[in-house]
């Protein structure tokens, strides 16, 4: 699990989703991305509604894989990150997350 430290709280969360907000949006097949450049360390954040799925136990077990996938791709990087998932992300595994973070990260950098 991603430390506390690493994770965005609530205000920063809506910060991000605010309209006004000057951040980079990325879809990918899993999750959409919310990028906001920031001078900090990296700060992770993951939203996953019941629309998604209304089991309690999926939903945390994306939230894990995730964290995980994050914590080992993507610690050294900078700046907010606010994970949006969808539908399909149900039935990933932890293959298919890391191909997804690898393209976020492809298109943060380029």
């Amino acid at each position: 699990m991603l430390a506390k430290s690493s994770r965005l709280n609530r205000v920063e969360i809506n910060l991000l989703r605010d309209p006004g907000r000057k951040g980079k949006i990325i879809q990918g097949s899993f999750f959409g991305l919310i990028f906001k450049e920031s001078s900090q360390s990296g700060k992770f954040g993951v939203i996953i509604s019941n629309k998604i799925s209304p089991k309690a136990v999926e939903r945390n077990r994306i939230k894990r894989l995730l964290y995980r996938t994050v914590e080992d791709k993507m610690a050294d990087e900078t700046g907010l990150f606010l994970f949006l998932a969808k539908r399909n992300c149900v039935n990933a595994g932890l293959e298919e997350f890391e191909k997804e973070v690898k393209f976020f990260q492809d298109n943060i950098i380029g």
